[in-house]
């Protein structure tokens, strides 16, 4: 009986043993769930962390004033990151070159640079849509002279006496066939040796012109061919001689004048040295000076040193209104070498290009979009 009370009391003190213990296990669990979920969550969060967005100094795009970021680019994507809600820190670089390298080694995820797509880019990064279409503008300066000897200084311009004297030379010519036609069966209107030509000289402007005085008619067969074939001849040539004289009259006279970089090519041009705009002029054989920068560029322009710059449109436009240089300095657009501006990621971020590209085209299909664009300047 003894032996049994023994057994019975150590029975209970096991099993109270054991109630405290998993009571303890239980408290303990209690106690260190809310540092499971808080490691959860953060484990949960680490996918979500801040984006490295790669920059550097390109306004109107991009622009760094004393910490405080802003341009094109810059408000397109905040409006991006807020409707995606992506949390994300700028890091600064001073060359494009080195952001490109840093961009793909992967120390940042993406890059807000306007940059275009080409197939070395294309093998190396992932890149959004096209956000903005620009091409290549030219600069040139504006001459600010009295209309009245702009006026006289085009009417003897050397393009203008060059086809006047080309008028000159075809009209002499006609007439002295005119003139060997006429000059035997038609003496009292086409008079012998010199004086005769001169004769022919004059009908062949008279015609040309369609005064027509009717002072002096062929009268042989050869003669009335002849004149017949200058007619038709000369109505054209009047024409195109009008149209060369109107157009060379015009103030602007170097923006009428370039349509493509073949126009160029009497012109002393600059451009920045190994861009897109550089390789155009080269592919179109026109010599320029090169620029470290647009703004370089610009002010060769308007100090008279080079006739033209050609670069980046938006960039020049921006560069202009910015520094007051609209009374200096025309923006003639191209529509040359088309750049189509995109961000750009890391090779392996293709499920951030995906998130991005949905919440861009957004974003570029409303009133806001032509909001930035006007706030810099920029044609939409």
């Amino acid at each position: 009986m003894v032996k049994f009370h023994c057994r019975f009391k150590l029975e209970i003190s096991i099993f109270t043993v054991q109630s405290i213990t998993a009571m303890k296990r239980s408290i303990l669990i209690l106690l260190l769930f809310p540092v499971f979920l808080s490691l959860t969550l953060a484990s949960g969060y680490q996918g979500e962390q801040k984006l490295k967005i790669g920059i550097t100094y390109a306004p109107p795009y991009i622009i760094n004033e004393k910490g405080n970021f802003s341009g094109v680019s810059v408000d397109l994507w905040r409006l991006i990151s807020d409707s995606l809600k992506l949390s994300y820190e700028y890091k600064v670089y001073r060359s494009r070159d080195t952001l490109l390298q840093d961009l793909s080694k992967g120390v940042i995820d993406l890059t807000i640079l306007p940059l275009t797509a080409t197939s070395e880019r294309l093998g190396k990064f992932r890149m959004t849509i096209p956000f903005y279409i620009s091409n290549m503008g030219i600069a040139t300066r504006i001459e600010k002279q009295s209309p009245y000897f702009q006026l006289f200084k085009n009417i003897f311009s050397w393009k203008i006496m060059r086809s006047l004297m080309a008028i000159l030379l075809i009209a002499t010519i006609f007439a002295i066939f005119l003139w060997l036609a006429e000059r035997k069966a038609n003496p009292k209107q086409f008079r012998p040796g010199i004086m005769g030509v001169t004769d022919g000289i004059w009908w062949a402007f008279v015609t040309m012109t369609t005064v027509g005085y009717g002072d002096m008619i062929p009268r042989t067969g050869l003669g009335r061919a002849l004149a017949m074939v200058w007619m038709f001849f000369a109505i054209g040539m009047f024409f195109i001689a009008s149209g060369m004289i109107s157009s060379e009259l015009t103030v602007t006279r170097l923006q009428s004048q370039i349509k493509n970089p073949g126009d160029l090519s009497h012109c002393k041009v600059g451009a920045v040295y190994k861009t897109g705009y550089a390789e155009t002029l080269s592919r179109h054989n026109i010599p320029y000076s090169s620029f470290l920068s647009p703004w370089e560029g610009l002010t060769a322009v308007s100090s008279g040193l080079t006739d033209a710059f050609v670069y980046d449109q938006a960039i020049m436009q921006y560069l202009v209104e910015r520094y007051n240089l609209k009374g200096k300095i025309v923006i003639i657009p191209s529509g040359l070498n088309l750049q189509y501006f995109s961000f750009m990621a890391a090779k392996s971020n293709k499920d951030l290009i995906d998130r991005i590209n949905p919440a861009l085209l957004n974003v570029i299909d409303s009133d806001a979009w032509g909001g930035i664009l006007s706030r810099y300047g920029i044609d939409h």
